[in-house]
């Protein structure tokens, strides 16, 4: 379900088809039960066309949001700056609401990628999660790029920053010791909420100058208070600044 669209009972039937035949519980390629199967698609279809249903998931996704947004870009961006080798599906530099496949193996409109892209790249700030994701991937796989002796080369290494609470994962990618690039995560957002946000949380920098390629400010090294440097994103990647 997503805020206003919810999902088709093409899509749903299709899933549910090889999901039930799959698990070989009551019906299987080999021997379907079409009874059986109309049954548990009819039922499946009327729950999604139900206002009720949908009003109850609505909800839940208004009410979920911001943990979504941080457990979203979060994942990403550590996935993309842990040790070992990244990968990133075609069509997953945004959001991918999909089931399992068949649902997953439908087109990726490239083109409209391409746009968010270019339209990113041009200095428009995001406008919907989709945006933010593909700006954090997008950056994050540049910053690979750009300081492999941080990421792929022999000498690239991994160290935990210090924090005063669990709910920031921190860390700093090393290049033959010295902290070249800096990740932050929000970790458990909804509890985090719960407990007062940032207010108080600090965060221990390397030394040195490091700027924000997400949203392109600097901050010093040392111990520096959380709530500023997420202020835009529950996210955040720094690059050391190089001197003049």
């Amino acid at each position: 379900m997503v805020r206003g669209r919810p999902l088709s009972a093409e899509r749903l039937e299709q899933y549910l088809l090889k999901a039930m035949r799959e698990a070989k519980s009551h019906t299987r390629w080999t021997a379907p039960d079409e009874a059986y199967e109309s049954a548990v698609v009819d039922l499946a279809t009327r729950a999604v066309a139900d206002p009720k249903v949908a009003a109850l998931f609505e909800d839940w996704v208004s009410r979920a949001s911001s943990g979504v947004r941080a457990a979203t870009l979060g994942t990403k961006l550590v996935q993309l700056t842990l040790p070992g080798v990244a990968d990133v599906y075609q069509g997953t530099e945004v959001p991918s609401l999909s089931l399992v496949d068949p649902d997953n193996r439908r087109p990726v409109d490239h083109g409209a990628l391409v746009e968010r892209l270019e339209r990113l790249d041009a200095g428009a700030n995001p406008h919907d999660l989709a945006d933010e994701k593909l700006l954090v991937t997008s950056r994050a796989l540049r910053v690979r790029r750009d300081l492999p002796g941080a990421f792929v080369e022999a000498g690239a290494g991994y160290t935990p920053l210090a924090a005063s609470t669990a709910h920031l994962f921190a860390f700093a990618r090393t290049d033959g010791g010295t902290p070249e690039v800096l990740t932050l995560a929000t970790r458990l957002a909804i509890r985090l909420d719960r407990l007062g946000g940032w207010a108080g949380h600090t965060v221990a920098l390397p030394e040195g100058r490091w700027r924000d390629v997400f949203c392109d400010r600097a901050v010093d090294g040392g111990v520096q208070p959380i709530a500023p440097l997420l202020d835009k994103l529950p996210v955040a990647l720094f690059v050391r600044e190089k001197e003049a």
